[in-house]
């Protein structure tokens, strides 16, 4: 099998791989690593990371970082569940982002935002941070799912076990279960858009926010940047 580079530079040159020479090269076990690699940093079922690339985790692999061959191993095994999928991912993310094994996604993310605070002449925005533990075990799961079909051994598994919801005949990514920020913090971003909030020019949009009802005409229907749920009237919620 031979791949030829897409690659647009020189155009007077162009690079063949011989595919059973670079598995030669890399081992059984470093191929098999790959579907963890390709899939968790971003392919065309997963999200990508913000500023992470595929190199980067490429490399801790090759240098035998041990959360890195763990958490590889899991996600490459068909018996693993979703409690210990989900747990190697933010093990993982952790590691991507240089914290420490001991600390939290949560406690990183605090800390990061501490130290980008201290330096930043203008707005830290929230896609800088690493994911949250939410984020991360929704990608997690999507990411062991795909390395499952890869690999010809998801028969058995229920796309919506590991990170996706159907909408109509299309799976739709579960991006997190917990709120953006912070009911208090929520209340204060707002936009009082007319536009239908598609653009940067929208503040919830910049700030990678849902729009809510704390916004303007937006709310009136119009609106491209809100996520649909269950709408309880004053009766039903009293009753919760």
């Amino acid at each position: 099998i031979y791949f030829r580079s897409d690659k647009t530079g020189d155009k007077t040159k162009q690079y063949v791989y011989n595919i059973n020479v670079l598995k030669q090269i890399l081992g059984d076990d470093l191929c098999t690593d790959l579907l963890f690699v390709h899939a968790f940093t971003g392919c065309d079922t997963t999200s990508r990371i913000f500023g992470i690339g595929k190199k980067s985790v490429f490399q801790k692999i090759i240098k035998g970082e041990s959360v890195f061959r763990t958490c590889s191993k899991i996600f490459c095994s068909p018996d693993k569940d979703r409690d210990t999928v989900e747990s190697a991912g933010c093990k993982a993310m952790v590691s991507l982002f240089n914290g420490n094994q001991n600390e939290s996604l949560a406690t990183l993310r605090y800390n990061s935002l501490c130290k980008k605070v201290s330096r930043a002449k203008t707005f830290v925005t929230p896609e800088r941070l690493p994911p949250t533990a939410s984020a991360t075990r929704f990608h997690s799961l999507r990411t062991h799912y795909q390395v499952m079909v890869w690999m010809g051994i998801s028969e058995d598994m229920v796309s919506n076990d590991w990170g996706f919801k159907v909408q109509g005949d299309k799976l739709i990514p579960i991006m997190m279960d917990k709120d953006h920020a912070p009911e208090v913090l929520l209340k204060m971003i707002h936009c009082n858009c007319s536009t239908g909030c598609n653009t940067l020019r929208c503040t919830c949009k910049k700030h990678g926010l849902d729009c809510t009802s704390a916004c303007g005409p937006c709310q009136e229907g119009n609106c491209d940047n809100m996520t649909l749920g269950p709408i309880l009237d004053e009766d039903d919620d009293e009753e919760q």
